[in-house]
């Protein structure tokens, strides 16, 4: 085996493997935040080396989701005014943190990266 060391992985997304009804031919889909990926084989591509397939992944926009199946239930200004009276003061962004965010911070940290520096605007190198 080669020099590849196995550094800490990350998980971006998780794709699922189907099966088209009209062609048969195999893809994976999944999301990564508000959109869809798929990943289809492109029989057409030259392999090289000791590759056996070439996929090509696709990010698209999300359809909407379904008005009737989750939708919240509707909040009235009433109450939309008593909550927000009952708060008191205004609470600033570290207040304000959800569990997910702390989760998200230790997950980082744990894997030797600083949540709060700031994002590098290098260019993804082709």
């Amino acid at each position: 085996m080669s020099d590849y060391h196995k550094g800490t992985r990350l998980k971006l997304t998780e794709l699922r493997e189907y099966q088209s009804d009209r062609t048969g031919r195999t893809y994976f889909a999944g999301y990564l935040g508000g959109n869809r990926i798929v990943m289809l084989r492109d029989d057409r591509a030259e392999c090289t080396g000791k590759e056996t397939a070439r996929w090509t992944v696709f990010l698209e926009e999300a359809p909407p989701r379904d008005q009737t199946k989750a939708a919240p239930p509707a909040v009235t200004t009433k109450r939309r005014r008593k909550a927000s009276e009952s708060k008191g003061p205004e609470l600033n962004l570290t207040q304000a943190r959800t569990a997910a965010d702390r989760r998200a911070e230790a997950a980082m940290r744990d894997r030797g990266l600083d949540p709060h520096a700031p994002m590098s605007s290098d260019p993804i190198p082709f």
